[in-house]
């Protein structure tokens, strides 16, 4: 398109950009977020449910803003008082978490959505991620769900799932997709991005029980929260600390390794991220025929 750049998936006027760094250099520049959220309205950005999409929209533009494309007004220092980058940790003890849990069965496993950042089951998922998962404060960024696994004998670990990764080499030619169709279609995948299962917890089957759980519940509250019916479950999976035996027991599917590039990578350049088993699940029985464009009926016929 002449006159417009594109930028996760999205052609932006070349015309805002530029008028957007006219009004970050005047006297009395507006603030950042007002600018962000003038970029959202003018590009319609929005998600499946019609709210602007801020997230994705600040995202482009700090991509835009590294192209040389726009200037914007620097972001706000922080200042010591300010919440750290990443997962906050309250310091407040994690609740009584069952050490032995012979007596906790799969069959009565249970999962608590974490319903917003005012629910106590939200402080408790980020205590549990920050001092017992390997990413520790890493956050989860854009569209999330969360789940605290549970059973009558306390809390168990968690889940969090998140957007997918851009481009995986060995999911798209399972899938079958072209550029376009990735593009088109990526919003129909979910990220595993944080599973954990406490250390001191031992239950048989314990977590391949939860990711069934999970699984189940994925599309429905995913479609509730977004309005986007997901129809695969992706997750990465590093060889080195875990050899995804739970996944094979849940029924997902081994495809092949990452190339070490990023989860986000969209310049085909190597970051020193070391490869991954890269896992799926697929949410629906035609999900690989739907994530290409098109969709079975009823008698099985595609259409």
């Amino acid at each position: 398109m002449i006159g417009a750049i594109r930028v996760r998936g999205r052609w932006v006027s070349l015309d805002l950009l530029e008028r957007l760094s006219r009004r970050s250099q005047g006297p009395t520049p507006p603030p950042r977020p007002q600018l962000v959220e003038e970029f959202c309205r003018a590009t319609d950005w929005r998600d499946a449910k019609g709210r602007l999409s801020l997230s994705s929209a600040r995202v482009a533009l700090r991509r835009l803003e590294a192209l040389g494309r726009v200037q914007l007004p620097p972001m706000g220092c922080r200042t010591q008082s300010a919440r750290p980058r990443g997962l906050p940790d309250d310091g407040q003890p994690l609740p009584e978490l069952p050490k032995v849990s012979a007596r906790c069965r799969p069959t009565n496993l249970r999962l608590r959505l974490v319903q917003n950042e005012h629910d106590p089951a939200h402080r408790i998922w980020n205590r549990l991620m920050v001092r017992e998962h390997p990413l520790g404060r890493r956050p989860l960024v854009g569209a999330q769900l969360r789940y605290l696994i549970e059973c009558d004998q306390g809390i168990l670990g968690a889940f969090g799932f998140g957007p997918p990764a851009y481009h995986l080499e060995c999911r798209d030619q399972w899938i079958g997709w072209s550029d376009a169709q990735r593009r088109r279609q990526l919003a129909q995948v979910v990220n595993n991005s944080r599973f954990l299962i406490l250390p001191w917890v031992q239950v048989k089957n314990l977590a391949s029980t939860a990711l069934a759980l999970s699984t189940r519940r994925l599309a429905t509250e995913w479609h509730d929260q977004y309005g986007v019916e997901p129809l695969l479950v992706e997750t990465l999976v590093e060889p080195a600390r875990f050899a995804g035996t739970c996944y094979r027991a849940a029924n997902w599917v081994a495809l092949g390794m990452t190339t070490g590039r990023g989860r986000m990578d969209r310049t085909h350049q190597r970051h020193g991220a070391a490869p991954k088993a890269v896992w799926v699940y697929p949410l629906a029985s035609d999900a690989v025929v739907r994530l290409r464009g098109g969709r079975y009926g009823h008698c099985g016929r595609r259409v």
